[in-house]
């Protein structure tokens, strides 16, 4: 690389001193954006490029397949390979099934589960999530909820979704508080939605929220670290449907206290979540 290179990416090499753990990061296609793709080789790529030392890797297959099974045991078979892989399968608790299922991938160490409601066609408001949520608590396990995995205005205009809401989110963190949990896809704007509809004290040390949307306004992050927020922000991707190295640009310039950097790259998600590869 030259010096030219090398001071162009001063900032993701910094970056990638901290060890950084991606919460939110898929295997597959994204079907309607052809470049929204990712298998195993690019990943560790993108591993290796930032020296990554944990992806908590979820399936698109088991989002947008007829199942959930198919794209658990295909994201099964590459984990196995890459112990920075951190098996995330993805569960629908209102598909015929689904203890079965939760059988299954605990039986193959599955330190956490996904969820993804809005693709689903539920709502966090289902009974079948209260039935997920306390089957996770017996089993020790994360519930990763990813609220979006795009921006709303670029989904394709014929895939119904059906958002959550911020007051669903805050129903389900307390119906879920014992758990260890990510929320993805939230803007900060969200966040303080979700916290306004929580009671005074709730428990926040076992929730982590992920970054990959919080892209604005400028210094967004600074802001929210400013609010006390630090503990609870963790770098998330939700590659490939997004740009991975965004994410990362923006945690490794944003003018925040060398601490909090650390905290937000790898030390927040270690602390919450089980199962990260040493």
């Amino acid at each position: 690389m030259s010096t030219g290179e090398t001071r162009m990416h001063s900032p993701l090499a910094s970056f990638a001193t901290y060890g950084p753990v991606d919460v939110t990061a898929f295997l597959g296609v994204f079907p309607w954006r052809l470049q929204a793709r990712s298998d195993a080789a690019a990943l560790t790529r993108q591993a290796d490029r930032l020296e990554l030392s944990g992806l908590c890797l979820s399936h698109l297959a088991s989002v947008f397949g007829y199942d959930t099974r198919s794209g658990n045991e295909e994201l099964h078979r590459v984990v196995e390979a890459e112990p920075r892989f951190s098996f995330t399968p993805i569960l629908n608790p209102t598909e015929p099934g689904w203890q079965a299922e939760l059988t299954w991938v605990l039986a193959h160490g599955a330190p956490g589960i996904r969820i993804v409601p809005g693709y689903h066609g539920y709502t966090l408001g289902h009974p079948a999530v209260a039935e997920l949520v306390a089957a996770a608590e017996d089993a020790g396990i994360a519930v990763h909820l990813s609220a979006t995995l795009e921006d709303p205005r670029d989904r394709h205009p014929r895939y119904v979704v059906e958002e959550c809401t911020t007051s669903q989110i805050a129903d389900f963190l307390r119906l879920a508080m014992p758990v260890p949990i990510v929320l993805s896809g939230l803007r900060t704007q969200d966040w303080t939605e979700v916290a306004a509809n929580l009671d005074a004290g709730h428990d926040l040390d076992r929730v982590l929220l992920d970054t990959w949307r919080m892209n604005g306004p400028i210094g967004v992050l600074r802001t929210m670290c400013e609010a006390g927020l630090a503990p609870m922000l963790a770098y998330g991707t939700c590659q490939p449907i997004q740009e991975p190295v965004a994410s990362a640009y923006q945690l490794a310039t944003a003018t925040i206290g060398e601490a909090d950097r650390r905290a937000l790259a790898a030390q927040n998600a270690r602390r919450v979540l089980p199962g990260l590869a040493e």
